[in-house]
């Protein structure tokens, strides 16, 4: 077999690369695809009266850690927890956040593994984004809870495709946490589903009108926070808020905060600060400007008034929460550009009505404290571990032929089949693992468990818990041909596999693996570099296609860069939302690109 470690050379250097970015994004599409075939969820059992545990184990999924003021608030909970004795885990599929002192523990989830599958032993899952609560819900291991931000699915005119895939979502999670009333009054009266309202708060050591501000820029500045890239934003009003304000020759400046490079650049671009330096922006503004078209509760501006900034926003529902205009903030219809900037000219133009405005914003923000607000957290995750009692299977048979398990497997596939009664599923299917040819391992999601009177052809709920097998399981779409393959018949295996890659769907991204080794096999390089080129362009988030390529890029005798191959596939991580992939590509990769000269 040509990719035994022994036949390829180490420490090949730089040319042949994987191309990244379409990997991550086609990743990131699949999983989003993949939720919208999750049935709803039924009504669970509840049990009351029971005393909720007095120190929670809590684990959040984070759907983002660059900067904003969502994750932000996700993290500040982390960590105002933890440091109230409760044990919380933070999963994303994107690195530790460098921009803040996320001081609970956190793991890095691959592409391609849904961030609930690594959930651990927990009292209390959080879902940070909706379209994560019935991957959770699915697990059966911990009440859901859905902690709700707001976002396009509560504020614009969405597909009717879309809109369901959010309902189904939303209506699964066994209690829902929001961040203003007004977007508890959304969720209601568009989705059906109530929700606790738990405010946002300011962190009082960040946002403070003491301490120093920004270096000296020479004149006075208006600060606006956002990223362009979101219409909702209202950027396009700021621009043209602004181009009002400049042509009247004023000693102003803008200072524009935002988490990634702009689309386009306008004033003093400041990109993904630190907290201390995004405080001392807020304390050293003239204005404070929000022109968003919607908020679901505007952190931002609250951040500018615990910093003695004079607000002037939008009436964008979230800041509604708190703001009152010629009170505590000015405020302008959504859109109504000309009464924007006729407001920030009074807050600039009357240092009386500015002092005012910064008095009643000190005192606004002051009623937003996070002692207050982590008791009212902690009660609604008390509340919702104590109702929540584990789903029992009923009316399930099991098959474990030929699969070898681990002590708790059992245990745990049962509370996978009780979860999928929740979720209306027919069948659980888990990844197992079998021999497929020397130094390599492939994974299948093999059906374990069935709904006594499921429909053969109905949902299956993929359960992320792993198994291994001595041999292929049993109606492997190729079957003939792997048994061809390892007998070294390699012209019939790549006929097979050719035939098994024609059905199309999950069974081409699966064969087409299997082409490529037989050609190989068969000496035929050329065809071999040009079939992996084109699967690695059809199925990017494939990592297993990754891996081949770069394999046949070094069998072929071109250079390849080994050490972004590796990286890319340990950022795709294996393809578990694939039918088969191959067991460890990244560990593959790494013997046989990386290891030590022998």
């Amino acid at each position: 077999m040509r990719l035994r470690l022994k036949d390829t050379a180490p420490g090949v250097a730089v040319t042949l690369r994987p191309d990244l970015p379409a990997a991550v994004t086609a990743a990131r599409r699949v999983e989003f695809t993949a939720r919208r075939q999750l049935p709803a969820a039924r009504p669970g059992a509840r049990a009351d009266g029971r005393e909720p545990p007095h120190r929670l184990r809590l684990c959040y999924l984070a759907p983002r850690t660059d900067v904003g003021g969502g994750a932000r608030v996700l993290f500040e909970h982390a960590n105002r927890l933890t440091a109230r004795g409760h044990e919380v885990t933070v999963l994303s599929h994107f690195p530790r956040p460098d921009w803040f002192d996320l001081r609970a523990a956190f793991r890095t989830v691959p592409f391609g593994i849904e961030l609930s599958a690594l959930v651990p032993d927990c009292d209390v899952i959080v879902c940070g984004y909706w379209d994560q609560v019935l991957a959770a819900r699915g697990l059966g291991v911990a009440p859901v809870v859905h902690f709700e931000q707001g976002d396009f699915h509560l504020f614009e005119d969405i597909d009717r495709s879309v809109f369901d895939v959010a309902a189904r979502n939303l209506a699964a999670a066994d209690a829902t946490i929001t961040v203003s009333g007004t977007v508890a009054e959304v969720l209601l009266e568009r989705y059906g589903v109530p929700a606790t309202v738990v405010h946002n708060a300011v962190d009082r050591s960040v946002f403070t009108p003491a301490g120093s501000a920004v270096p000296p820029v020479g004149r006075p500045y208006v600060l606006f926070v956002g990223w362009d890239g979101n219409a909702f934003k209202g950027m396009d009003e700021m621009r043209r808020v602004w181009s009002s304000l400049a042509g009247e020759g004023r000693a102003l400046d803008l200072v524009w905060v935002t988490p990634r490079p702009p689309l386009q650049s306008l004033g003093r671009v400041v990109v993904s600060p630190d907290q201390a330096t995004l405080g001392a922006l807020f304390r050293g503004a003239s204005a404070y400007v929000c022109c968003s078209r919607y908020e679901s509760f505007s952190l931002p501006c609250l951040e500018a008034m615990a910093s003695g900034t004079p607000v002037v926003a939008t009436r964008n529902t979230g800041v509604l929460e708190y703001a009152r205009d010629g009170v505590n903030a000015l405020l302008a219809d959504v859109g109504d550009v000309n009464t924007l900037a006729a407001q920030l000219r009074r807050v600039l133009d009357d240092p009386r009505l500015a002092a005012h405005l910064r008095e009643a914003g000190l005192n606004t923000a002051a009623g937003y404290s996070w002692d207050v607000i982590m008791g009212r957290l902690e009660d609604a995750y008390r509340t919702a571990a104590a109702s929540w009692t584990p789903p029992e299977p009923g009316g399930w048979t099991f098959d474990l032929t030929g699969v070898e398990s681990f002590a708790d497997f059992a245990d745990r596939l049962r509370r996978h089949a009780a979860a999928a009664t929740l979720m209306g599923a027919d069948a659980v299917a888990v990844p197992v693992s079998f021999p497929a040819f020397e130094g390599h391992r492939a994974v299948r999601w093999q059906v374990v468990a069935r709904r006594t009177g499921g429909r053969d052809d109905g949902v299956v709920m993929r359960a992320y818990q792993p198994a291994r097998a001595d041999a292929p399981p049993a109606g492997l779409p190729y079957a003939g041909a792997l048994r061809a393959f390892a007998e070294g018949r390699i012209e019939a295996a790549l006929a097979g596999f050719e035939e098994a890659s024609g059905r199309g769907g999950g069974a081409r991204a699966a064969a087409g693996r299997w082409i490529v080794l037989s050609l190989l096999e068969l000496g035929r390089d050329v065809e071999a570099a040009e079939t992996v080129a084109a699967m690695v362009r059809e199925f990017p988030d494939h990592s297993d296609y990754q891996y081949l390529q770069a394999m046949v890029g070094l069998l072929t005798g071109r250079r390849v860069d080994a050490d972004a191959y590796v990286a890319a596939i340990e950022l795709l991580g294996p393809a578990t939302h694939y039918d088969e992939w191959f067991d460890d590509p990244a560990g593959l990769l790494r013997r046989r690109l990386l290891a030590p000269a022998r």
